[in-house]
């Protein structure tokens, strides 16, 4: 494959080039790559739209195995790929909890036959699966301080410093910060305190044991605060990195009144003036992920906490650049190279001669209206109904292949 007429980011900075593809990876870079240099290969003008790396998003609940009703590879797969996302990380929170080598590898195999982009593993911690982690070794470990599916759920330092030193030093332990006991003690209520006081916890531990931490959805700018900046602000933390959502960014309660049963997410969204405040930290966010967590609205009436994201994720970033809330630097490092270094992701999250052609082409003048009903995935609704929208993924190509255009899976 031959594109031309692109403009792309490579390395931080946009500029004009045309980029050769072969057997699946990128081939040249080049302001011009000769024609009989490209062969007889499929030939792209891009027609002036901008090229970036595919998207990474190390955060999604794709349903798989044991609620297919809401979602599954397939149409997970497909609703990522109408995002611009090539690749997903997928979380071990499934009703049969993804917590031993077993578990595992029948997911692995599931996506290696369903899977339509690229799917990566977390593995769930317990009180006791200490062994099976350290035989999987997965991408990365997940570790809920707040109660979730089945046996998810570590609340003892003892037993999280356990897994913190059990785990490859080199990958990320991801934390979902909400402090189940200080929940308790204030009537389950998923406060503000209870994430700032299980990312403090967190921080304090990983320092400890010397390890890499990952905060998953910050909803706060306090959390990001507690997990970045060390005493007097000087320097930011190495070895801990921070996502949050766009439903973070972008809604807020009045929002989550507005939407009733369908505005519930873990953590809740919050106050107005919180939603503002976590504004004001972007500089120290390293990632946004999308959460994905779709529910049938069936589900979703009886509490059922979760949005679907994987389609209106970068569409949100870009539409909030064409309102000059953001620099489009900060989008695609976010949303491609940060990710792949943060969870070791080789050859990808960048445009660069070997690595996976895995590319997303936008249109950033692309005005459009979020339609649950036209979406990929299968629960069919979004918290986002309704917003006009500037900025969308228009082709998506997977290992060379062109595998998303004209709002279809090819």
């Amino acid at each position: 494959m031959l594109i031309t007429n692109c403009r792309t980011y490579i390395d931080g900075k946009i500029s004009e080039k045309e980029i050769l593809i072969l057997d699946g990876k990128i081939a040249r870079i080049a302001g011009r790559i000769p024609e009989n240099e490209a062969g007889g290969e499929e030939k792209i003008n891009a027609g002036g739209l901008m090229v970036i790396p595919g998207l990474i998003d190390v955060h999604v609940h794709l349903r798989e195995p044991g609620s297919e009703y809401k979602e599954d590879f397939v149409t997970g797969t497909k609703a990522a790929l109408a995002g611009g996302i090539t690749t997903v990380i997928d979380m071990p929170n499934n009703k049969v909890p993804t917590t031993t080598l077993r578990r595992l590898r029948e997911k692995e195999e599931l996506a290696q036959k369903k899977a339509l982009c690229d799917v990566r593993f977390y593995m769930g911690a317990t009180n006791d699966n200490f062994a099976e982690i350290k035989k999987a070794n997965p991408i990365a470990v997940k570790v809920y301080m707040g109660k979730t599916t089945g046996d998810l759920l570590v609340t003892e330092d003892e037993i999280m410093e356990r897994h913190f030193s059990n785990f490859d030093r080199k990958k990320p332990i991801t934390v979902h910060a909400e402090d189940q006991k200080y929940m308790e003690a204030h009537s389950g209520k998923r406060t503000e305190e209870a994430a700032e006081i299980a990312v403090k916890r967190a921080v304090t531990l990983a320092e400890k044991t010397k390890r890499k931490l990952h905060i998953a959805h910050a909803s706060t700018s306090q959390e990001i605060e507690i997990a970045k900046e060390k005493a007097g602000g000087q320097k930011l933390r190495a070895d801990v990195s921070v996502e949050t959502a766009p439903h973070y960014l972008f809604l807020s309660q009045k929002d989550a009144d507005k939407l009733k049963q369908l505005g519930t997410v873990n953590p809740p969204l919050r106050s107005e003036e919180t939603r503002k405040a976590l504004w004001k930290k972007l500089n120290n966010i390293d990632c946004i992920a999308t959460d994905h967590a779709p529910h049938t609205l069936e589900d979703k009436g009886d509490g059922a906490r979760g949005f679907p994201g994987l389609e209106t994720s970068l569409a949100l970033m870009l539409d909030a650049y064409n309102k000059r809330m953001l620099e489009l630097d900060w989008i695609i490092s976010r949303m491609t190279e940060n990710p792949a270094e943060i969870f070791g992701l080789t050859n990808l999250g960048r445009i660069a001669v070997g690595f996976s052609a895995n590319l997303t082409f936008v249109d950033l003048k692309k005005e459009w209206t979020v339609n649950g009903e036209e979406l990929e995935t299968k629960c069919k609704w979004s918290p986002f109904e309704g917003k006009k929208l500037r900025g969308k993924a228009v082709k998506t190509v997977f290992g060379g292949r062109t595998v998303y255009e004209d709002n279809e899976i090819c």
